[in-house]
């Protein structure tokens, strides 16, 4: 498949998981169910493994390791996204402690019209408010981690790509 198609979908995920990220903070939920954050979890292994797949064959052992190939393809990122990415990654680890702090290790269930919380095997029927409260933060958690799973190979077929026939970049100097 064309780097342009990982691309498009890459981008594409990234904007849908942004939008479900920010959703959650402004006390809007997706439709009921989990499709939707479940369909944007399995799209992100699509550009995902294809990066690794291109990946692998674009980084050759060289003198200095496998390593020395790495940073060669680090290099071709423009510092800026690379930054970009040290945020992203930072902030998904503050929302994963964050999240995980604020529900508890409790999870939110619906069955029919009823709605429960889980806590250690022990379910508990609660109000709509309440349970929308954690179903907020289990979206949270989820999305935050898609817009990692998005950016990396966004920016992979971007930038790095090597079947994309775009004039070589100057990698930055640090």
């Amino acid at each position: 498949m064309s780097g342009r198609f990982f691309l498009w979908l890459a981008t594409a995920g990234f904007i849908a998981s942004a939008v479900l990220h920010l959703s959650t903070f402004i006390g809007r939920l997706p439709p009921p169910g989990d499709g939707l954050a479940l369909a944007l979890f399995a799209g992100a292994f699509v550009p995902l493994v294809a990066m690794l797949i291109r990946l692998r064959g674009a980084v050759p052992p060289s003198p200095g390791g496998r390593m020395a190939g790495l940073r060669a393809v680090v290099g071709l990122v423009p510092s800026g996204a690379r930054m970009l990415i040290v945020g992203v990654v930072l902030y998904t680890l503050m929302n994963l402690v964050f999240s995980l702090m604020l529900t508890g290790g409790v999870t939110a269930e619906a069955v029919g019209d009823k709605r429960y919380l889980i806590d250690g095997g022990r379910r508990e029927e609660v109000s709509r408010e309440e349970y929308d409260v954690y179903r907020r933060l289990t979206i949270r958690l989820l999305s935050g981690h898609l817009l990692l799973f998005y950016l990396v190979p966004l920016t992979y077929f971007r930038f790095v790509d090597p079947r994309r026939h775009l004039r070589a970049p100057v990698p930055d100097t640090p």
